[in-house]
C-alpha cells in the first residue's frame, strides 16, 4: 500500500519568469489604455496606473500551479505519482481540474539502509529526476526543503508501516 508523505507542486513556469511576463503584459495594457496616441503624454504615471486594483498581477503561488508530484514510500522506495491539469495545451487559466497522470514519474530511489539525512537527499535526488521528465517547467521544492531536513524520516517510515501492519490485522 503507498504512503503518502507530500504533495510537490509544479507550475507552468518559474515565479520570476512569470512576473516578467506580467510586468510585459502590464506594460502593453499601460501603453493601450493611458498613453494618449498622438502625443504619448501619459495620462497617468505607470507607477500610479500598478497601483489601480485592475493592474495589479496575479499572484503565482496559487494560480500558476499546473500538476502535483504526490511523493510516497512504496516498500524501500522513494517514487511519486503524478497529476495534471486536464488539457490539451498548458496555458495562464483560472479553471483547473486536475487528472492522474502516472503511478511514478520517474525512475524510483532505494532508501534501504539510510539513515536520515540520506533519506532526505534521496528525495531530493528523486525531485531532480522528476525535473528532467518535466521540462519546461518549475518544480516548487522550497517547503519540502524547509522541512525535509528535519524529519525523522526512519521513525516516520517505521510508524507508517506499524500503521498498515494494524489495519492488515483488523481485515483479518
Amino acid at each position: 500500500m503507498k504512503q503518502f508523505f507530500f504533495d510537490i507542486p509544479v507550475y507552468r513556469l518559474s515565479e520570476k519568469k512569470y512576473y516578467v511576463e506580467q510586468d510585459a503584459n502590464s506594460r502593453k495594457i499601460y501603453k493601450y489604455f493611458y498613453l494618449k496616441n498622438e502625443t504619448r503624454i501619459p495620462a497617468i504615471s505607470y507607477e500610479r496606473f500598478l497601483e489601480l486594483p485592475t493592474s495589479r498581477p496575479d499572484m503565482w503561488r496559487y494560480n500558476e500551479i499546473i500538476g502535483y508530484i504526490r511523493l510516497y514510500i512504496l516498500g524501500h522506495e522513494i517514487r511519486g505519482e503524478y497529476y495534471q491539469h486536464k488539457a490539451l495545451k498548458i496555458y495562464k487559466t483560472r479553471r483547473k481540474h486536475f487528472i492522474y497522470k502516472t503511478h511514478k514519474l520517474a525512475a524510483e530511489i532505494s532508501i534501504l539502509h539510510q539513515n536520515d539525512t540520506q533519506i532526505y537527499e534521496s528525495v531530493l535526488r528523486y525531485l531532480q529526476k522528476c525535473e528532467l521528465e518535466l521540462k519546461k517547467r518549475y518544480i516548487d521544492i522550497e517547503h519540502f526543503k524547509q522541512i525535509g531536513q528535519y524529519v525523522q524520516w526512519n521513525l516516520m517510515i517505521q510508524m507508517y508501516r506499524d500503521r498498515l501492519n494494524t489495519q492488515h490485522d483488523e481485515l483479518n
